[in-house]
């Protein structure tokens, strides 16, 4: 676990951006607030990546739903005629 002697975890994103503009370059509270933003990316990209996999098992499921509705009207009107 990454140490937090700057408190940044229970910045808001707002927060954490004026309080690294107002740090040095190349300084250890620049390098901290720097690997706190990658940290909240991360995360962010995460839970994107969870939803596109959820999004992706929904359109399977359609595109399967819509290819057994077209096999089952092919049958019927092949039947019928």
């Amino acid at each position: 676990m990454a140490d937090d002697s700057y408190n940044l975890k229970a910045k808001t994103d707002t927060e954490l951006h004026e309080w690294l503009i107002q740090q040095q370059p190349d300084s250890a509270e620049y390098e901290a607030g720097i690997r706190e933003s990658m940290r909240r990316v991360a995360g962010m990209e995460l839970k994107l990546e969870k939803m596109e996999d959820s999004v992706r098992k929904r359109e399977l499921l359609a595109f399967g739903l819509a290819i057994v509705a077209i096999a089952v009207a092919i049958t019927v009107v092949v039947i019928w005629y």
